[in-house]
């Protein structure tokens, strides 16, 4: 697995903050996930990429800005249940770790924009399908040319 180049990262979160996050959504995070964590809790990537993904999330002491609880908490109306936020784009798009049901451990893609259905429920414009997997998802971040 390649790995997408950083410019700032922060370090392996306790096991304690894995487990909280596993507690309050009632399942075990997928192995390459929890594997991640244990070597490095999110960063900032470095330059622009295919996915636009800007920041990987964390969970341990890591400013708010790069915080997965503070996303959990703020976005939680748009999260579907079983879904956690793990990474962000330039425009407030989210990029989400499925935990628990049927594609469970796949990386999706949900933009900050919204539409109303016609019961007055707002749903993302785009919601779309990355990777099958945490690792498929780090090792398809390509850098593109400024």
């Amino acid at each position: 697995m390649t790995s997408p180049a950083y410019r700032e990262t922060y370090p392996a979160v306790p096991e304690s903050r894995v487990t909280e996050l596993e507690e309050r959504l009632g399942a075990r995070l997928p192995e390459p996930y929890r594997a991640y964590l244990a070597a490095q809790d999110g960063g900032a990537l470095e330059g622009y990429n295919n996915h636009g993904i800007e920041i990987i999330l964390g969970l341990g002491e890591v400013p708010r800005w790069s915080s997965l609880w503070y996303l959990l908490g703020q976005e939680s109306d748009v999260i579907p249940g079983g879904w956690i936020p793990v990474g962000t784009d330039a425009g407030g798009g989210l990029f989400l770790l499925v935990v628990t049901a049927q594609d469970r451990g796949s990386v999706w893609y949900q933009s900050s924009e919204l539409e109303e259905d016609d019961d007055g429920v707002s749903h993302p414009v785009v919601r779309e399908r990355l990777a099958d997997s945490w690792d498929e998802f780090l090792g398809s971040i390509v850098p593109l040319e400024a």
